[in-house]
């Protein structure tokens, strides 16, 4: 198989990184991305680097909270 090498931002690097699923190569990210192929709001949740994750939670609990007091009725749905 032949390879090549490219120069990407560490930004870059760091993004396609968080997006490896277990036992994938950087190769197979790259091609699996712009394949296009769909991914569920789990999945990307899970290829977040946990500090944002953290992050989510707080502000998603957060949201909830004031939607809870300003619709109390549609909460307990």
């Amino acid at each position: 198989m032949a390879t090549k090498t490219i120069n990407i931002k560490e930004s870059a690097y760091q993004a396609l990184k968080s997006m490896k699923r277990e036992g994938e190569s950087f190769s197979d990210v790259i091609i699996r991305l712009s394949r296009g192929e769909e991914q569920s709001v789990v999945d990307f949740v899970r290829s977040l680097p946990r500090d944002l994750k953290e992050e989510l939670v707080v502000s998603v609990t957060r949201g909830k909270q004031e939607l809870d007091e300003v619709h109390p009725r549609e909460a307990q749905l």
